[in-house]
This record gives structure tokens, C-alpha cells and sequence, in this order.
């Protein structure tokens, strides 16, 4: 895998849509590719949620999140698609669905950017509206 670095620009707005909140990540990270995917594994380490490994799985129309840590989760996000995922807490387990509204991929072994738009439910309520930005670049 070679040395990269990621920006992670998220937007979350509430249910009723009137709460905002922005963040961004910087951090290195390591890209490869595996069985014709395209990985992208980093860490963070979050105030609320403590420190976690994310592994991002890069496919032609369809990108895969995984988390371990303190809040694990896998989720799949797919153009117009909506998914089913398990997001674990330290309090328990809940089901969310993500419905990805938006896509635009311009990713290769080298790094690129994913951009993003996507709804969190839990048994058909909304509970969020998000846009994520995800940029990497190799290192020299």
C-alpha cells in the first residue's frame, strides 16, 4: 500500500433541518488495491467517539465504509440505492438505512475524490441529511 493523505469535509443537517453542523479530518492514510477494489484505510480519533480505524472500499458506482472502534458500522453507499446497515454503540445495536442521493466518484489507485449525498433513517424516520467529501493524494 502506498503513504496518502486524506481530507474527510462533512456536512450533517438535523431532521427538521434547521441544525448544522460541518467537520473535516486531515490525516495519512494508506491506499492499495485489492482484488481489482480500490482501499483506502485510515484512523481517526474523535472526541465523542474515541479512536477508530476506517477502511473506505472503493468499486465501479458503489463505495464501502467500514469503522471499528468504540462505534462500529459498515455502510454502503450506491447511487439511488438504499441499504440497510448495523451501527454498534458501547449502549447497543440499531439498524439505520442509507439511501445515497447523489454520487460523483473520481477515484484511482493514486488517490481522487468522493463526493457524496446521502439520508440516515431508523425505521423510516429521518435522521439526518449528510454530504460527505472524501480527497486523497498520494505522497511522494
Amino acid at each position: 500500500m502506498k503513504k496518502a493523505r486524506i481530507t474527510v469535509s462533512d456536512r450533517h443537517f438535523s431532521q427538521d433541518g434547521e441544525n448544522e453542523e460541518r467537520g473535516e479530518l486531515k490525516s495519512d492514510c494508506k491506499i492499495g488495491v485489492s482484488d481489482g477494489r480500490i482501499i483506502v484505510v485510515y484512523r481517526e480519533t474523535v472526541e465523542q467517539t474515541g479512536d477508530c480505524e476506517t477502511r473506505l472500499i472503493i468499486e465501479k458506482g458503489k463505495i464501502t465504509m467500514m469503522r471499528s472502534g468504540k462505534y462500529r458500522t459498515s455502510m454502503i453507499f450506491e447511487n439511488r440505492k438504499r441499504h440497510i446497515c448495523c451501527y454498534e454503540t458501547p449502549f447497543g445495536e440499531m439498524m439505520i438505512g442509507v439511501y445515497t442521493n447523489a454520487m460523483f466518484t473520481d477515484f484511482d489507485e493514486n488517490g481522487g475524490v468522493l463526493d457524496f449525498a446521502y439520508t440516515l433513517d431508523s425505521a423510516g424516520d429521518l435522521i439526518s441529511e449528510n454530504e460527505l467529501k472524501i480527497t486523497v493524494e498520494t505522497k511522494e
